[in-house]
């Protein structure tokens, strides 16, 4: 076996992305409370499904990639010349036209991708994978923090993201300080615990769920 073919055997054996044309995230992974927020958000919306029955959904955890070659042929839109051939790993992605999942990757525009930010990653998700998101036409893009158990929603309004709501999960002392604040205002604060997404909105996605049995 020559080098060359042992090089690219190898590759074989790593869960990489290629954005921008360069390859990125590879070992080590993601840290143990990333993991635990997408498998939360993965699992909700599999039970979701499940729940009505829908078979032709389907959610991806960081276990497949976004194609986006395959995309832009299908879609016969431009990238930038230098994402023509990248291909992602979203951390959670809803697909529901079973016609783009392939063993290789997902061939066309998934409903909705989350991405969950890393020390690692984070400058990708916010700025370049949010774009690409953008000009492929992905509905619904959520950003998850786990500093700041947030999560921002986007939504495609006009062919560009919208920030359409920020989500937080309320500790015990948050809760208290607005109750102190409420009292001496004496206006009504409206504490959020849960929402629905916009692309599903028979759907409830209680807050604390997202970000249950994190390492603090």
């Amino acid at each position: 076996m020559s080098i060359i073919e042992n090089h690219e055997n190898i590759w074989e054996n790593f869960k990489y992305q290629i954005i921008g044309g360069k390859i990125i995230n590879m070992a080590p992974l993601a840290n143990a409370n990333h993991g635990t927020i997408a498998g939360n958000i993965s699992f909700l919306f599999s039970m979701y499904f499940n729940r009505i029955n829908c078979s032709k959904c389907k959610v991806y955890h960081d276990n497949n990639y976004l194609l986006l070659s395959e995309v832009q042929k299908k879609l016969n839109i431009k990238l930038p010349e230098e994402f023509k051939k990248d291909k992602f790993i979203p951390d959670v992605m809803v697909i529901c036209d079973r016609s783009m999942d392939t063993m290789k990757g997902v061939t066309g525009v998934p409903a909705l991708i989350v991405e969950v930010l890393s020390l690692g990653t984070a400058e990708y998700d916010k700025k370049i994978k949010k774009e690409i998101y953008e000009i492929i036409g992905v509905q619904e893009y959520w950003i998850a923090d786990p500093a700041s158990k947030s999560i921002e929603i986007y939504v495609l309004k006009d062919g560009k993201y919208d920030l359409h709501r920020i989500y937080q999960k309320y500790s015990q002392d948050d809760i208290e300080r607005i109750e102190e604040e409420r009292r001496d205002i004496g206006k009504s604060l409206e504490i959020i615990t849960e929402f629905s997404p916009y692309s599903f909105p028979d759907m409830t996605v209680e807050i604390d769920r997202v970000f249950r049995d994190l390492i603090e």
